[in-house]
């Protein structure tokens, strides 16, 4: 199982964005969306081996983190509105109450907590995350067969992202000599690792 962990340093944990402004009233949640696509999407279908994690940590409501499993998460579509709209139902459904994931719609789960809920579900999976000037993933051994990779979004990871990375020993990869989007970023793991498990 590949997992994939979006953070969004001020992506709103909460409904409260406009549609037609996604960009401009959610805290970057579409950098997040566009990373999330390109996690669990290919041409005419998903990966059903992904698990993709947004953790929201913008606005009142944060943090929160929403959960979607490729194998059974259903009616995704590659349309960053369509994305949106989705995430908006899913944070407007979302218990207040929710101290462990639960599903709020077929293979999509939603926990009221960052970073934390996500190491504490990650199921012994290797960690990795993505920094500029780490060491190439092309020259690097990486547990295919279950790795999370950590990905933060424009602005990166806070302190206390980079403490919690640390303890837990992830180790750093890069993907070479040019700076990409986010979304390049997971597109480019995913190829990898494509690559690596096909014979």
């Amino acid at each position: 199982m590949r997992r994939f962990v979006l953070i969004g340093q001020r992506a709103l944990a909460s409904p409260e964005f406009l549609l037609d402004d996604l960009a401009g009233t959610s805290g970057r949640l579409d950098v997040l969306l566009r990373a999330l696509r390109a996690a669990l999407m290919v041409s005419h279908g998903l990966r059903k081996d992904a698990i993709a994690y947004l953790v929201l940590l913008g606005g009142p409501r944060a943090p929160r983190t929403l959960r979607f499993e490729g194998g059974a998460v259903q009616f995704l579509r590659p349309e960053e509105r369509s994305l949106a709209t989705l995430v908006k139902k899913v944070l407007a459904a979302a218990p207040d109450e929710a101290t462990s994931f639960k599903v709020v719609r077929p293979g999509i789960s939603v926990v009221n907590a960052g970073i934390a809920a996500v190491l504490a579900d990650l199921d012994g999976a290797a960690p990795y995350v993505l920094e500029e000037g780490a060491p190439d993933i092309r020259g690097v051994a990486v547990n295919t067969p279950n790795a999370a990779f950590f990905v933060g979004d424009h602005k990166g990871f806070d302190p206390d992202a980079r403490a919690e990375l640390a303890a837990i020993g992830a180790v750093a990869l890069g993907l070479g000599p040019v700076s990409v989007h986010v979304e390049d970023a997971v597109a480019i793991v995913s190829n990898e690792l494509d690559r690596r498990e096909t014979p």
